[in-house]
């Protein structure tokens, strides 16, 4: 039966025979599904080294926030913070982490009556958008008060910063008890405020640097020093911690964050 299929005459031995090859078009359809394969390839290949790098860019940012949080471990308590000048001066970017950076404007009241220099409660007007349990600090003028009571009602009292009982010296954290005149501002003293360095306690920590890393490409910086109040799941408060909270930024593109650490000191790590 195969010589009578390629004997001379029979037109399908003249295709099997035929030698032109593939017409434009058949290359053309085998080179475009050709090229879609390749693509798809290097299109795999692409992903992968773009999260290579996103993986490493995330490595390096993550060891640069704990770098700089072991700074703050290696201190003294008291130094743990900044400066409120430095912070007021930060710019947009900073201070667009409306979760982080705290103005201080808000809660805000006034003093009721006038105060005198050794007295132990606080008049104010009103209450409202203050903690509902203490304690907390608030600032008159330049001075520090810890409230220790009285939440939710328009008389606070004080509670001494070393004892922890009711006594003459109301200043908190370094700051003088002074007289307070009626309708003085009252504010919720939030942000952590370290004077910087020059008599000790003091402060060389700055709210936003730029920052090398081992990958040789630049990073910022943004820290947070903040008061936090803690408590036990029956709602009964302690003492109020320090936190800080370690922001890595990609430096050119800011918006974008690359790592975050955030650690509570206490008091009891040293004065």
């Amino acid at each position: 039966m195969s010589s009578e299929v390629l004997r001379p005459g029979n037109p399908f031995s003249a295709r099997v025979r035929e030698e032109r090859g593939f017409g434009m078009i058949e290359l053309l359809a085998a080179m475009t599904i050709m090229l879609i394969g390749i693509f798809a390839v290097y299109a795999v290949f692409q992903a992968g080294i773009v999260q290579i790098r996103r993986a490493s860019t995330i490595t390096t940012a993550a060891a640069i926030a704990d770098a700089e949080m072991e700074k703050y471990r290696a201190i003294r308590y008291d130094s743990i913070g900044l400066a409120d000048t430095a912070v007021a001066a930060a710019d947009a970017t900073y201070k667009a982490d409306t979760s982080l950076y705290l103005a201080e404007t808000s809660p805000s009241t006034t003093v009721a009556s006038a105060m005198t220099a050794s007295q132990l409660t606080v008049p104010v007007a009103s209450a409202a958008g203050f903690p509902s349990t203490s304690p907390y600090i608030i600032q008159i003028d330049n001075e520090l008060i810890l409230v220790s009571g009285g939440t939710g009602t328009t008389t606070w009292t004080v509670r001494d910063p070393v004892s922890g009982q009711p006594s003459q010296g109301r200043g908190y954290l370094g700051t003088t008890a002074t007289t307070h005149a009626a309708g003085a501002t009252v504010t919720q003293k939030q942000r952590v405020n370290v004077t910087a360095c020059g008599t000790a306690p003091c402060t060389n920590a700055v709210p936003t640097k730029t920052v090398t890393g081992a990958d040789g490409r630049a990073y910022r910086v943004d820290t947070y020093v903040t008061w936090k109040q803690i408590g036990n799941s029956g709602s009964t408060t302690g003492r109020l911690l320090k936190l800080v909270t370690i922001i890595v930024r990609d430096n050119a593109s800011p918006y974008r964050k690359w790592a975050r650490v955030d650690s509570s000191f206490d008091e009891s790590t040293g004065v």
